[in-house]
């Protein structure tokens, strides 16, 4: 008896790399928020936009997080959007 070929038909986005794409977009808002912590959006429109994050350390790291979990969930979600739609023409 031979073995069947196992055909893929569903898109696939591998794990490793939705995770990868969330770290790098994490990492990249993350800096970009630290290093201009009042004008990355949305963090300082969500979190007390009058107030300056440099007086308040913990504002400062709420921002960063939220930015970085926003800005790297994009990134996931638009790659793969991008990588389901080449499977779908491709076929």
């Amino acid at each position: 008896m031979s073995k069947e070929k196992f055909v893929r038909d569903k898109p696939h986005v591998n794990i490793g790399l939705i995770v990868g794409l969330f770290i790098l977009g994490f990492a990249a808002a993350s800096i970009l928020t630290y290093l201009y912590p009042d004008s990355i959006f949305p963090a300082y429109a969500l979190l007390s936009s009058g107030t300056s994050s440099l007086r308040d350390s913990s504002l400062h790291t709420m921002r960063v997080l939220l930015n970085g979990a926003i800005y790297g969930g994009i990134l996931v979600l638009a790659t793969t959007i991008i990588v389901k739609g080449k499977k779908i023409l491709q076929n």
